[in-house]
Parts: C-alpha cells; sequence; structure tokens
C-alpha cells in the first residue's frame, strides 16, 4: 500500500507539474507547430498529335502561400517578398493580414522566383510562408490548333477545347498529404499521405504539320480577301479523322486570358451557316437514290423558276429563256433553277429523309464540346425552293464534311472524331455505292468543266463543289447583297478518295465573293500540300 500511495503521489504530483507549471510552455510549443493538409495536385498527361510530336505539356513550375496567422510581422514580411514576386508592398500586406490559414500569394511562377523565396526562408527572414511546386500548362506551338486544343484554368483543369472534352482522362486524380509544420513551415512530421494517380496522354489523330501549312494558307486567304474570318477541315473519308481543323484568327494558347471569346471558338464545329450551292449535292443525291434521275437525265430549264411566293434566279445573266440541262450538268454549273426543279421531283418527304441520312439538323456525336447541331426553317410552301439550293438550312463546316466523307467512302458515313484509342467511332450506309461513285463522277466534272477549275491539283483527279451563300442582314432579316460565304468542298484523289478538305470564308470583300474565285483555290493549295505530305501517289489529270 505504501508503493502504491507513492506510486499515486508522483503521478498526481507530475500532472500538477504539467497543468499548472509548465502550461504556458508547452502552449507556446504548440503554437509554434500547426497540421496541414497538402493537396497532392496530380500530374496532367500530354497531348500528341499522330505522329507523337508534343501539343500541349504540364510544366513545373512555383507557388507561393502564406499562413497569415503565424506571421506576426505583415509588413516586414510583405517588403521582403515584393522584390522577389514583382508585387506591391501594398498588395501583400492586403493578403497578409487576413484571418485565413492559407492564402495564395503567387500561382505558378518561374521557378527560379520559387528558388528565391525558399532561401529567405531557410535564412529566417520568412516565417509562415511556404513553396510548392504546381504544373502549369504549356503550349509548345504557340498559337498551333489554339482553338482546337482549348486550354486549361489555374486549377489545372480544362476550360475549353480538347483539354475540356477529355478533362478527365487528362487530369488523373489529385492526393492528399497531411503534415506537421512548425511555425516557419518546415515539415516536422507526415501523418498520412494518399498519392495522386497521374493523368493519361492523349493522342489526337491531327497531323500537326498539315494543320500548320493549312492555319498559314487561311491566314493568307483572310488577308488577301479582306474576309472576316476562315475555317478549313481536313479528314480522312474511311476512318473518320480530322487530320486538321483549323480557324483564324489564331492565338497564343500560353496566353488565352488577352484572348476574346469570339475568337476562341472554333468556328469549324460550332457555328452554323446556309451552305448555298454545295448542299445541291445532297438534293441530287436523294433524286439518284429515288431512281428519279440518272446523271444523264436532261431538263429543260429557264432562267428562273417561281415556287409560291419565292421566285429563284440563276447567278449567271444572259442566259437564254429555254435551255437544255443533264443532272451532271445542274450540278457542274450550279444551276438553282435546276435544282429546284430537281428538289420538286423529290419532294418534302424524300428530301428531308436525305438531310436527316446525311446527318444535317443533329449533332454527330463529334468528341468536342459545344458542337451545333444545325438546324432547317419550318416547312412552308416555298421551302423546297430554298432548301434544294442550300438556303433555309443552316449547318457546320464539320457536318458538311462528314457529308461528303460520305459521299468519298462508297456511301458510308463515319463518325469525325479527334482523338485515337479512346474513341470508337460509327458507321452507316447513307447512299449506296452505286449512286455514290455517280456523285464523285457529277463532282469530279464540276473541277474539270464547272465552276470548281480553281480547284485543280496537277497531277491529280478532283472532284467538289463551290458553295456561294448569302447571309441574312442583321437589320433587314433579308438575305444580304453584300455579305456571303464562300465555300468549296473537295476530295482527292477522286477516283479513290483518300481526303476530304472543306474551306469557308466569312465575308470576303476584297474582289469577289464566290466560292469558286475565293474559297477553291485555297482548297487546291491545302490538298496540294496535303498531297505530298502524306505520299499520295498521282492519279493524273
Amino acid at each position: 500500500m505504501g508503493v502504491a500511495v507513492l506510486v499515486l503521489v508522483v503521478l498526481f504530483g507530475r500532472t500538477l507539474q504539467w497543468q499548472l507549471f509548465a502550461a504556458s510552455k508547452l502552449q507556446a510549443q504548440s503554437n509554434e507547430q500547426s497540421k496541414a493538409t497538402i493537396e497532392l495536385v496530380a500530374s496532367r498527361g500530354s497531348i500528341f498529335d499522330r505522329n507523337g510530336m508534343l501539343l500541349a505539356l504540364s510544366k513545373s513550375t512555383a507557388t507561393i502561400t502564406a499562413d497569415p496567422r503565424q506571421i506576426k510581422d505583415p509588413a516586414m514580411t510583405a517588403q521582403t517578398l515584393a522584390p522577389i514576386l514583382g508585387i506591391s508592398v501594398e498588395q501583400l500586406t492586403t493578403k497578409l493580414v487576413t484571418k485565413s490559414g492559407f492564402v495564395y500569394l503567387a500561382r505558378k511562377v518561374d521557378p527560379a522566383i520559387g528558388a528565391k523565396v525558399t532561401a529567405a526562408i531557410k535564412s529566417g527572414k520568412l516565417v509562415g510562408i511556404s513553396v510548392e511546386s504546381e504544373a502549369k500548362r504549356f503550349y509548345p506551338n504557340g498559337a498551333l490548333g489554339s482553338q482546337l486544343l482549348g486550354f486549361v484554368g489555374t486549377d489545372n483543369v480544362g476550360i475549353a477545347g480538347v483539354e475540356y472534352e477529355y478533362n478527365t482522362l487528362l487530369a488523373g486524380k489529385n492526393g492528399k498529404m497531411t503534415v506537421i509544420t512548425d511555425r516557419k513551415g518546415n515539415r516536422l512530421q507526415t501523418l498520412s499521405t494518399q498519392n495522386a494517380i497521374a493523368g493519361s496522354n492523349l493522342t489526337l489523330t491531327i497531323d500537326e504539320n498539315i494543320q500548320y501549312q493549312v492555319e498559314g494558307i487561311l491566314a493568307e486567304v483572310v488577308k488577301e480577301q479582306k474576309a472576316k474570318k476562315a475555317s478549313a477541315i481536313v479528314m480522312d473519308p474511311k476512318t473518320g479523322e480530322v487530320l486538321a481543323m483549323a480557324n483564324t484568327p489564331s492565338f497564343d494558347a500560353n496566353s488565352f486570358g488577352s484572348v476574346s471569346a469570339e475568337d476562341q471558338r472554333n468556328s469549324a464545329v460550332v457555328d452554323m451557316y446556309e451552305p448555298g450551292s454545295t448542299f445541291k449535292v445532297v438534293t441530287i443525291a436523294a433524286a439518284l437514290e429515288a431512281g428519279l434521275v440518272t446523271p444523264d437525265t436532261s431538263f429543260t430549264l429557264g432562267s428562273s423558276i417561281t415556287v409560291a411566293d419565292r421566285t429563284v434566279h440563276e447567278a449567271e445573266t444572259n442566259l437564254p429563256a429555254r435551255r437544255n440541262m443533264t443532272v451532271t450538268q445542274i450540278l457542274a454549273k450550279s444551276s438553282n433553277v435546276g435544282a429546284v426543279t430537281i428538289g420538286q421531283l423529290v419532294g418534302k418527304t424524300r428530301l428531308v429523309d436525305m438531310i436527316n441520312k446525311f446527318g444535317f439538323t443533329q449533332q454527330l456525336g463529334f468528341d468536342f464540346p459545344g458542337e451545333a447541331a444545325g438546324m432547317m426553317s419550318q416547312w412552308s410552301g416555298s421551302t423546297i425552293a430554298n432548301v434544294p439550293i442550300g438556303q433555309g438550312i443552316s449547318v457546320t463546316p464539320l457536318q458538311l464534311a462528314a457529308a461528303y466523307c460520305a459521299i468519298a467512302n462508297n456511301g458510308v458515313m463515319v463518325q469525325p472524331h479527334l482523338a485515337e484509342g479512346v474513341f470508337k467511332p460509327w458507321s452507316h450506309q447513307v447512299v449506296s455505292q452505286a449512286v455514290a461513285t455517280e456523285l464523285r463522277s457529277m463532282l469530279e466534272v464540276t473541277v474539270d468543266d464547272g465552276t470548281g477549275r480553281a480547284a485543280e491539283v496537277a497531277g491529280y483527279k478532283v472532284a467538289g463543289k463551290t458553295g456561294t451563300a448569302q447571309k441574312i442582314d442583321p437589320i433587314t432579316k433579308k438575305y444580304s447583297n453584300t455579305r456571303y460565304v464562300s465555300s468549296f468542298v473537295g476530295m482527292v484523289p477522286a477516283n479513290n478518295p483518300r481526303l476530304v478538305i472543306v474551306v469557308t470564308v466569312d465575308e470576303p470583300s476584297a474582289v469577289s465573293h464566290l466560292g469558286a474565285t475565293v474559297a477553291a483555290p485555297a482548297f487546291s493549295q491545302i490538298a496540294g500540300f496535303c498531297l505530298k505530305a502524306l505520299e499520295i501517289p498521282p492519279t493524273g489529270n
């Protein structure tokens, strides 16, 4: 009992010592330490082109943070940090006097700046300041494919383009670490760690060299034609792979914050326009598929045609009162009257059915955010005079490219896509192989002896169609006589197409607004480069 009493007395005395006499000292030691949870940011995956060229990657940077609760002299701390961070003393002081236990002072700065701050911490000049490594997205090619790639926000989350579409794949999963630190920010103990899971790399179908050339050609076209903007798509019709998708004006994705929302748009996917004469191929496809005509079927046409309250005129002037034209000539010469005549023969039901088969007025499921579905105006008595010539219906350049890819691929449409390995495209028959072959032959005549002569490529057979579409005047709500969208859609080589290329130029104003003189030459330049770059052998003119 004596021993037991002695032990109890000792324990009681020890308790009094810690609680009464050593309490202030222990409290002071406790104040010198703090428990913190540090987020371990997962490394974001890189983006490559189809040939393994880097399009986007993450670089290590320094992020400077503070715990204002540990800072006894905010003014002195601000004076020490200001010249290092390049931030005014006043701004830093405001951040350092907050009641929060955590505040960012500078994010994703040069690692050299982080090293200077770390040296100041170790020297004892800074208390309550921490330096952490943080990744920053970097686009080594600057403006190349900027609207396509998109960009990443400060928190390493994709907020536009491919970066947004495939954010879950690229971002991985963040981890966390719980630690004990002293008041100088030195880590004393690690309590627990949950490791981050790195994001996966992403390979695109884009060819960096082709993308670069297409962007350069578009920039020249916009400059020469004094146009508002332009876009182009290069696709493989057999696989649905997009080899290039370009828009102007481009911008440096590393400085996206200084660019307007309008210039950040991927117009080839998210913007709609009335396609004009490039849409006539859909009308003729419907007639051929229904067995109503053959390429050699002849029609006697006037210089205009009236349907309900709408009169459609030919673009050409000084035409004879009556003339005979085959279906092939109607397409090759881009006859408005001929297209409306065939449209009347086809009728609403069959024409709308063909429009749906080609994927117009609906999303294609393209792996890019904000894809527009297109639209068609409410059907009325005069609609059959509008839609067959590409008016009263709005499409995207992507939809037009996919439709012509179906014709190039023996009537089979393959879903267009950007990512390799993680995207399984659908495919379906739009028109029969026989009709697709007929359409290619007719489109070849359009380039050889029609409106598309400027799209010719030396050594290769080209098939394609020009388009010149009037835009709606925002004030009068009627078709403008000064504002147009000029376009050309074509495929090469015509006998066995390996490429489908769409070029659209918005509001050219230099000399001409015709697709034949504005967009077709750009198609020729793009096709010529692609054919050589991909080593596709000549087929002869």
